[in-house]
């Protein structure tokens, strides 16, 4: 192996040996990574943890393991401007690389052999050529979307007005993806050279403004201005700019030739007109015959000159004679006239051969031995980096390029290693696999795979872009073997648990991912989060319904114990006991509509909620029957009442106050009773007194004394309250006091009962 080169990506990289795509060389080099000189994240972007490095993951069965950073995520439930521009970033990012598994496009299907062992018809290959072929050219088009994406992005913060240091690195980070897209993610060959000009003219565009104003603003004839043929022309025409080469020309005054110089105006003109048939010639194919056209015009300029005898008419001549050198694809002249090599390159791409994408190579290593790259190591010059990652990506050194994308933004660079790997450009990192062993190509592990995966849980970190972390774990192309599947299950479920539900939209969302994956432990931990918080923010039935869910009669979880221990809460301590510490139903529209069976057919309601409600409901038919004419039998009104006091899970806390509720029956002498049902009441006023342990009986006190003390404005017509009020007794000051009352109200109906019966 040879000497391995150094380079970096936040702090996770350390000396690796890879296969690199071999060179002309007869030695071959290594690419390799280290941690010493990665530059920070940019800070509005959620940050990046220290995970396991690459080279230590890719090498061993090791996970990445998940780290929820609780500060960091709980900064991001709230956005600014820049914020929500980068989520509609990354969301787009996402929505392509998602796309990818719609269109059922994997890794392994890309780079399994097409041509499998055995006789296979011709038609059967060519079906499978052009399925592959349609493929890559999806893979293209979604490398253009992201350099649309990216482009809006930056329209976007500019918009907002982002500082313009930040707002300059993702200029930078655009030509880089500009650079990737012309070379490997350009479609059609026919339209390389233009996307190559795009490229280079984005990065750093010629003619300055200096010179386009003094040439063409500040001379009254431009075509006489010194630089206007050999360096105002030649840079748009190196750059492929032709239209503003030929608008140049329209404009620079040289019809006063006409008369006085016939024959270099005829050149004029048909220099001009070559520049016109350019694009459309090469777009029919024809640009072999455009290019002849150039040579034999060429071939002509020694005529030319023999007919021309001014000294100022011959320089323009020889100018333009130069142009068609450019033109014509002679390299020595290109690079006379082009002070980058990026710029001979480009002007190489466009006039030596177009449509042999072969060549581009050779125009790249003719380029940059003609104007060798300024490359300093380490350095933090942005344009020297890009410049660095053009050479990386044209040597095919993509991972030392998705190092500098990552400096710059993490995201983009593991969305941009993902095409790479679909379109198999990361394969030479790999050791020698065997294609056709598909097991052996599932579980192979990716340097995409660790991008994506260290990016899902970057977005874990941040709550508006979870949807994206979670998508990218669960997605199983991007993690195919059975261990990256097992990690992401656990790091999804011990994610959800933090995620902050700010709407029910949300939770469900939650819950649905938990259906998915079958994390059933999770929902159970979900319901019981999400049961909390409604039952503080006074949703009782929501609250009862997320309890009632953690709930599982075949399992002994914390969840499943904590939610039945809940639902008993919500049920007696606040439903049950409003109501009854109150003499009335208590102020829930929804609970009270579900006990009377007011509710829509289609609203379900859960049998454990229903058979738990069922005592609260009991007491509020006992009220609403004291609402109605009752009946002279004491017990036809209390039989209710007497049930749901005898109900076995009763707390006995409780009995006091339902004991209450028959005074009103005791005091008013109209009503009549037998004695067994005063024995009745007997028997539950000592079931009470005589079963109740200490607390219980503490509790039951505590009650009864805070109904009395605190009597609302207005209280139902049946109050017992009241009741015992208009008819001149005062209230018990305690239990004590209460149970003799009602043992003096039972010995005085027993006694009427004797006194009617004698």
């Amino acid at each position: 192996m040879g000497d391995q080169e150094p380079s970096t990506l936040n702090q996770k990289f350390d000396d690796i040996e890879m296969l690199e795509i071999p060179d002309d060389s007869a030695s071959s080099e290594t690419e390799s990574l280290s941690d010493s000189s990665a530059s920070e994240p940019l800070k509005d972007k959620p940050s990046k943890q220290d995970y396991i490095r690459l080279q230590d993951w890719l090498n061993s069965d090791d996970v990445i393991e998940f780290q929820f950073d609780s500060g960091q995520y709980n900064d991001s439930l709230t956005q600014n401007d820049v914020s929500k521009s980068y989520t509609k970033y990354i969301n787009s990012l996402f929505k392509i690389i998602e796309g990818f598994t719609n269109d059922d496009i994997t890794r392994i299907d890309l780079e399994d052999d097409e041509d499998p062992i055995g006789l296979i018809s011709a038609s059967a290959k060519f079906g499978n050529s052009a399925r592959k072929a349609q493929r890559i050219h999806k893979i293209d088009e979604a490398f253009t979307k992201i350099v649309e994406n990216l482009t809006q992005y930056i329209h976007d913060i500019e918009s907002i007005g982002v500082d313009d240091e930040t707002t300059e690195q993702f200029y930078y980070l655009l030509s880089i993806l500009d650079c990737l897209h012309a070379n490997y993610f350009c479609s059609d060959t026919r339209m390389k050279p233009e996307s190559i000009a795009k490229w280079i003219n984005r990065f750093d565009y010629k003619p300055d403004k200096e010179l386009v104003e003094s040439v063409m603003v500040n001379s009254p004839k431009p075509y006489t201005h010194p630089q206007f043929w050999n360096t105002y022309l030649s840079q748009l025409i190196t750059r492929g700019l032709l239209t503003q080469a030929i608008a140049a020309i329209e404009k620079s005054q040289y019809e006063d030739l006409e008369e006085n110089t016939p024959e270099l105006f005829s050149v004029i003109q048909d220099f001009s007109m070559l520049l016109k048939n350019y694009t459309s010639m090469s777009m029919k194919h024809q640009f072999p015959e455009w290019k002849l056209s150039c040579c034999e015009f060429r071939d002509l300029f020694l005529k030319f000159k023999a007919n021309i005898t001014d000294s100022k008419d011959l320089i323009i001549l020889n100018q333009i004679y130069d142009l068609l050198c450019i033109l014509t694809g002679l390299p020595k002249t290109i690079a006379i006239h082009c002070d980058k090599w990026y710029e001979i390159y480009t002007a190489l791409s466009l006039y030596q051969v177009r449509d042999d994408d072969k060549l581009f190579r050779d125009y790249f290593n003719v380029a940059i031995s003609e104007k060798p790259p300024a490359l300093i190591e380490d350095s933090d010059d942005l344009n020297l980096i890009s410049e660095q990652c053009f050479v990386n990506i044209l040597e095919e050194k993509f991972l030392k390029m998705l190092v500098s994308v990552d400096t710059i933004d993490s995201a983009t660079a593991a969305y941009v290693a993902r095409l790479l790997e679909l379109k198999g450009l990361l394969n030479n990192y790999y050791s020698a696999i065997n294609s056709k062993d598909l097991q052996e190509l599932i579980n192979r592990k990716t340097i995409s795979e660790y991008l994506l995966t260290t990016h899902a849980y970057q977005c874990l970190n941040s709550h508006f872009l979870v949807p994206v972390g979670i998508g990218l774990l669960s997605n199983n192309d991007i993690s195919s073997s059975s261990q990256s599947f097992v990690n992401n299950r656990n790091t999804i479920s011990e994610f959800l648990p933090h995620y902050e539900c700010k709407t029910n939209d949300d939770l469900e969302w939650a819950l649905t991912i938990c259906a998915k994956l079958n994390l059933i432990h999770t929902a159970r931990k979900l319901y019981q989060i999400y049961g909390k918080k409604s039952l503080k923010d006074g949703y009782l039935y929501e609250s009862l319904n997320m309890f009632v869910n953690c709930y599982d009669p075949d399992s002994m979880t914390n969840e499943s114990n904590e939610g039945m221990k809940q639902v008993h809460h919500i049920i007696w301590d606040i439903v049950f006991q409003d109501s009854l510490v109150n003499n009335r139903p208590i102020k829930d529209e929804l609970i009270n509509n579900i006990i009377s069976h007011k509710i829509d057919t289609g609203f379900d309601i859960h049998p454990v909620i229903r058979q738990c409600l069922s005592p609260y409901a009991v007491l509020v038919e006992f009220f609403k029957s004291l609402e109605q004419s009752r009946s002279t039998t004491a017990m036809d009104n209390l039989s209710k009442l007497v049930h749901l006091i005898r109900f076995n899970h009763l707390p006995k806390k409780f009995y006091p106050l339902l004991l209450c509720q028959i005074i009103p029956f005791l005091i008013d002498s109209g009503m009549k009773f037998q004695l067994p049902d005063l024995i009745v009441i007997i028997e539950l006023i000592d079931t009470f007194e005589f079963q109740a342990n200490d607390d219980e009986y503490t509790e039951g006190e505590n009650l009864y004394k805070f109904s009395i003390s605190n009597i609302e404005s207005t209280t139902e017509s049946y109050d017992w309250r009241k009741m015992l009020q208009k008819s001149g007794k005062t209230l018990p000051k305690d239990l004590k006091s209460l149970i003799k009352l009602l043992r003096n109200e039972v010995v005085a109906k027993i006694g009427k009962v004797y006194v009617d019966h004698m």
